[in-house]
C-alpha cells in the first residue's frame, strides 16, 4: 500500500504525491488522473493541503523574532523585550538667528521665539520646513556694537508641525490614544493634558521608558508602535504612572517628518516678522541639517531588539554603553566603549566612548554632554566616569588592475570600470567607515570579481593616508600619525605645503630615508623624515618613522597651505608582507631575554574609509581610487 509523503510543501509536489497514493488503491485502478474530473479534484485537495501548511508554515515563523517577515509580529517581539522600534527622525539643523536694527523699539528688551516659527531650506530644489524644538526667550543685547535680539546655537528640526486632541471617557482613562501619522518623529512628541473642554488649565506629561523611575502619581506617558504601524499613546493606571479622568482632553503634538530627504541643508531663510516691520533679519548655519532617518527597518529591529533587552537599562558592559548611546542618538552611526584598564596606558576608573557620526553630521559637545548627563550617569556605577575620545579616520587608497574577456560581456572598458568603482563603494559601505572594522583583501576581491563574470584577474594595491590641520598657522607643532600596520621604507608622500625652514618659508612636502640596518625583504627598523623641496632637495631632519609599528613623529611650522585644503595628507605603503589593513596598535616592547617584539593591541577609536582624494597636480594630490581596465580575449 502506498504512503502518503506528508513533507512536501510545493503545490505540485502535493499533488504529484496525492496522486501516487490513488493510483495504488484498487478502488481507483480504473481512473484516468490526467483526466479533467479527477485532475480537479486533485487541484482542489493540492490547494487545500498547501494553504494548511503555509498557514502553520507562517504561525511557527511569526511566533520567534528570528523568523518573523511580518512588521507588526517583529515588532510584538520587540515590545515583549521592552524595545520601541525609531520613529522616523526628522533631519535637525543648528542656525544661528539675529534680529538687529535701528528701528526696534527701546521697550522691547526681550524677545521670544516661538517653537512655531518656520525656517525654510531648499533642498535639491525642493523646499523643506524646520522648527525650533523649543520655545526659546532671549535678552537684548549689543554685539559688536549692534543692538538686537541673538539666539545662538538654535536646533531647528525638519517636518510639519500637527496637533491632535482626544476626549477621555471612561472606557480609556488609560488609552490608548493613536497618532495617525506614521512619519510622526516620536522624539519632538509634546503631551498635555487639559482638565475639560470648559477648563483650559493644562497639565504636561513627560515620556518616561523606565518604569522603576515612575510612581503612581507621576504624570507619565508610554510611546509604543501599534499592530498597524502607527504610535500610540498609554498613560498610567494609578500603579505606574497617574491615571486620566473621564472629561479629560489630551493634547499631542508633535512634527511629522519627511526623514533623510531632509539631510544636508545648508542654508535657511525665515519670513516672519519678530518684533517690527523694517527690522533686519539673519540667519547663519552652524551645521548643516543631518540626522533625518526614515523608520526603523524590521531587520534593524530584530538586530536592536535582543541587544537593547541585555543592558537592562544600565550600563557596565560595554555593549551595554553601545546599545544605549546608538538609541539616543541618530546622529551616530557606530560607537565604540572600552575600559581604562585596556586604554593605552591604562587608566582605571574611567569609561572611554568614541563616537563615529552618520555622513554629513556632527557630534557636538551639547550632544556629549547629554549623553553623559541624561543616557550614562543615571544607569553607569558609581565612581565611573565617562570620557569622549574622537575617531581617528586611516584612509585607504587604491589602485585595482582588472583584466576582462569583452567576449563575455556587453560592457565596454569604461562599463568594467564603472561595475567595479560600484563594488570597491559597496564593499566600504557594507564592512567599513565605522569603528573597529578591519580591511580584508581578499573581501574587497570578491566584491570586484562578483562585479561582471567576464573580469578574469584582478590585482590590487592598497595605500595609506593620513590627514592632519595644524592648530595655528606660522608656529611649531608636533605631530603623532600612527598608520597601525608594517610600512615600506621610501614610499613616504604628502601633499605640498608651505614650511618655515630656518628664516626662509619655502614650498615643501615629508619624505623618509630608512636608517642604516633597514633592509630588504623585512625592513625592520626606523628611519628619519625630512622636509624636501620641488628640486628633491632635503632641507632639514624633522622626524622619525618606525616601519614596524607604523608610528611616525614629526615637528614642522607650516606657514600656509598650497591649494583649496586645509588640510594636509600624508602617504604611505603598507609592508609588500602586509595583505590586510588592520586597525590594531602596533607597540615594540621588550621581552625579559633583552630581545623585543612587536605587540598588537586592539585599536578602539579607528575608522577606516576610502580615500576620495582627486588628482591635483598643484597640491601633489594623488588619486584615491585608480582602476585600470584591459581586455584579454581566451582562446575558444
Amino acid at each position: 500500500m502506498a504512503q502518503l509523503n506528508v513533507t512536501e510543501l510545493d503545490f505540485a509536489d502535493i499533488k504529484q504525491s496525492l496522486k501516487n497514493y490513488l493510483e495504488a488503491q484498487s478502488e481507483f485502478s480504473d481512473y484516468d488522473f490526467e483526466g479533467s474530473a479527477m485532475s480537479v479534484l486533485l487541484d482542489a485537495l493540492a490547494y487545500n493541503t498547501h494553504y494548511n501548511a503555509m498557514l502553520a508554515h507562517m504561525q511557527a515563523n511569526e511566533g520567534f523574532l528570528d523568523t518573523a517577515i511580518k512588521r507588526n509580529s517583529v515588532v510584538s517581539h520587540a515590545k515583549a523585550l521592552g524595545y520601541t522600534p525609531r520613529s522616523v527622525r526628522g533631519s535637525t539643523a543648528v542656525i544661528n538667528l539675529a534680529i538687529t536694527g535701528s528701528i526696534l523699539p527701546a521697550s522691547v528688551t526681550s524677545l521670544t521665539l516661538s517653537r512655531d516659527v518656520i525656517f525654510t531650506s531648499v533642498i535639491g530644489q525642493k523646499n523643506y520646513y524646520f522648527y525650533p524644538r523649543n520655545t526659546v526667550t532671549v535678552n537684548k543685547e549689543t554685539r559688536d556694537g549692534v543692538g538686537g535680539f541673538y539666539f545662538d546655537n538654535l536646533s531647528v528640526t525638519e517636518g510639519t508641525r500637527v496637533e491632535n486632541r482626544f476626549l477621555v471617557d471612561s472606557t480609556n482613562v488609560s488609552g490608548p490614544f493613536v497618532i495617525p501619522n506614521k512619519n510622526v518623529d516620536t522624539t519632538t512628541i509634546r503631551v498635555r493634558v487639559q482638565d475639560s473642554a470648559t477648563n483650559l488649565t493644562l497639565s504636561t506629561y513627560k515620556n518616561y521608558t523606565n518604569i522603576t523611575d515612575v510612581s503612581t502619581t507621576t504624570k507619565a506617558f508610554f510611546i509604543e508602535e501599534d499592530i498597524d504601524g502607527l504610535y500610540i499613546i498609554r498613560f498610567g493606571d494609578d500603579y505606574i504612572g497617574k491615571k486620566l479622568e473621564a472629561g479629560n482632553v489630551v493634547i499631542i503634538d508633535y512634527i511629522n517628518s519627511t526623514g533623510e530627504a531632509a539631510n544636508f541643508g545648508s542654508s535657511f531663510s525665515v519670513t516672519e516678522t519678530f518684533v517690527t516691520s523694517g527690522e533686519s533679519v539673519s540667519v547663519t548655519v552652524v551645521s548643516n541639517s543631518s540626522g533625518g532617518q526614515d523608520r526603523e527597518t524590521i531587520d534593524s529591529i530584530r538586530q536592536s531588539a535582543p541587544r537593547y533587552n541585555q543592558t537592562r537599562n544600565r550600563a557596565v558592559t560595554s555593549a551595554d554603553y553601545e546599545a544605549l548611546i546608538k538609541a539616543s542618538n541618530t546622529h551616530i552611526q557606530s560607537v565604540s566603549v572600552w575600559g581604562g584598564e585596556d586604554n593605552i596606558p591604562p587608566i582605571y576608573g574611567k569609561v572611554f566612548i568614541s563616537l563615529d557620526p552618520v555622513e554629513g553630521a556632527t557630534i557636538t559637545q551639547n550632544d556629549k554632554d547629554a549623553i553623559q548627563t541624561e543616557i550614562i550617569a543615571p544607569k553607569a556605577p558609581l565612581g565611573i566616569l565617562a570620557e569622549f575620545v574622537d575617531p581617528i579616520r586611516t584612509y585607504i587608497q587604491l589602485k585595482i588592475g582588472v583584466v576582462y574577456n569583452p567576449k563575455s560581456t556587453p560592457l565596454t572598458q569604461g562599463g568594467i570600470q564603472a561595475v567595479v568603482t560600484t563594488a570597491v563603494n559597496n564593499y566600504f559601505t557594507n564592512e567599513l567607515n565605522v569603528l573597529n572594522k578591519n580591511f580584508y583583501l581578499s573581501r574587497l576581491y570578491n566584491y570586484v570579481k562578483a562585479a561582471s563574470n567576464s573580469i578574469i584577474s584582478i590585482n590590487i594595491n592598497p595605500k595609506l593616508q593620513k590627514r592632519f590641520t595644524p592648530r595655528t598657522l606660522t608656529v611649531a607643532e608636533s605631530f603623532q600619525m600612527e598608520f597601525h600596520n608594517k610600512l615600506e621604507p621610501r614610499t613616504l608622500h604628502s601633499t605640498w605645503f608651505n614650511a618655515t625652514v630656518e628664516t626662509a618659508t619655502i614650498k615643501c612636502k615629508l619624505v623618509d630615508i630608512p636608517d642604516t640596518g633597514v633592509n630588504p625583504p623585512e625592513y625592520n627598523g626606523n628611519g628619519k623624515i625630512y622636509l624636501q623641496n620641488e628640486t628633491g632637495e632635503n632641507l632639514s631632519l624633522v622626524g622619525t618613522v618606525n616601519y614596524d609599528t607604523g608610528l611616525i613623529n614629526f615637528t614642522a611650522t607650516i606657514a600656509s597651505y598650497v591649494g583649496p585644503d586645509t588640510f594636509i595628507r600624508v602617504n604611505f605603503k603598507p609592508h609588500d608582507d602586509v595583505k590586510d589593513i588592520k586597525t590594531n596598535v602596533l607597540t615594540r616592547v621588550s621581552a625579559p631575554d633583552g630581545s623585543s617584539a612587536v605587540v598588537a593591541y586592539p585599536s578602539k577609536n579607528t575608522v577606516l574609509t576610502r580615500d576620495d582624494t582627486v588628482l591635483n597636480t598643484l597640491t601633489g594630490a594623488r588619486k584615491g581610487l585608480e582602476i585600470i581596465v584591459s581586455q584579454y580575449t581566451e582562446d575558444d
